[in-house]
């Protein structure tokens, strides 16, 4: 077959010489195109894996939190009775915190203990009240208990209470876990009390009836006489550490110079 070559006229490509490059292309965009199925398979497989073994580690550890609580017996054959927060003192603290040395484990059943460590003339504390008191109802197997870390502020070195309101869960009298969220309402009260115990919640509902107590929801003010004492403590000491200054010689040697100056002058005069 002749190509004509010459001025104005277009190349022509032999027919098989078209068919050689086309052929050629399409097999390396088929290997291309299975080597990356093959490494996009490959990286599913890894991902897949690696989801699994972190579900199962999540799981594990979820499982490990948990905590057996003991069935709580009301004696009682009112109908309408409901499961309400106690309000307690430090000894009565203690005495329901016991250890019993027979219980090993969290997987073993033993009283659960929900602490409200609050202060009446704290306003987070008293908008945190009606939730906690609403919370006791959810969860009847839980002992709900409030108590005044303000007027029984000797227990709170003992169970690590550097603010309030704090909220702190015991199984069988030791600490299994404390309530770290921002919003102090029923839903968090709620979900950190499953969290921990893997139980359900019955009805969450806050009413009327539970911004009047047990723990009340109204704002006292009261001297804080701890605090009164620490600003006078810090006030002396900064006094002390003042009079250590060189501006405090510098005063004192200015008032000693007027002094002497002003005695001198009162001399002379006379």
């Amino acid at each position: 077959m002749e190509v004509d070559t010459g001025p104005g006229s277009d190349e022509l490509v032999p027919e098989n010489d078209v068919y050689n490059v086309d052929e050629s292309e399409s097999l390396l965009t088929n290997v291309v195109s299975d080597v990356n199925k093959t490494l996009t398979n490959l990286y599913n497989q890894v991902t897949s894996s690696n989801y699994t073994v972190e579900n199962i580690t999540q799981n594990l550890n979820d499982t490990k939190k948990l905590v057996k609580c003991k069935e709580i017996i009301y004696n009682t054959t009112d109908e309408e009775f409901e499961p309400s927060v106690e309000i307690i003192n430090g000894t009565s603290l203690g005495k329901l915190l016991a250890i019993n040395n027979q219980i090993s484990g969290r997987d073993t059943e033993a009283v659960c203990v929900l602490v409200f460590f609050h202060a009446r003339a704290c306003p987070f504390s008293a908008h945190a009240a009606p939730h906690f008191n609403a919370l006791a109802r959810a969860y009847p197997n839980v002992k709900m208990v409030a108590l005044d870390a303000l007027k029984y502020h000797g227990i709170n070195a003992q169970y690590g209470i550097v603010g309030v309101p704090t909220l702190k869960m015991f199984h069988n009298g030791k600490p299994v876990g404390k309530f770290n969220g921002t919003e102090y309402n029923l839903q968090s009260f709620s979900k950190f009390v499953n969290t921990i115990t893997g139980m359900q919640p019955g009805q969450l509902l806050v009413t009327s009836k539970d911004f009047q107590g047990p723990v009340s929801s109204i704002l006292e003010k009261e001297t804080d006489y701890f605090l009164v004492l620490s600003w006078i403590f810090i006030a002396i000491c900064g006094f002390y550490y003042f009079m250590q200054s060189t501006w405090w010689k510098s005063i004192v040697e200015s008032i000693q110079n007027n002094w002497r100056e002003s005695a001198a002058q009162h001399e002379h005069n006379d």
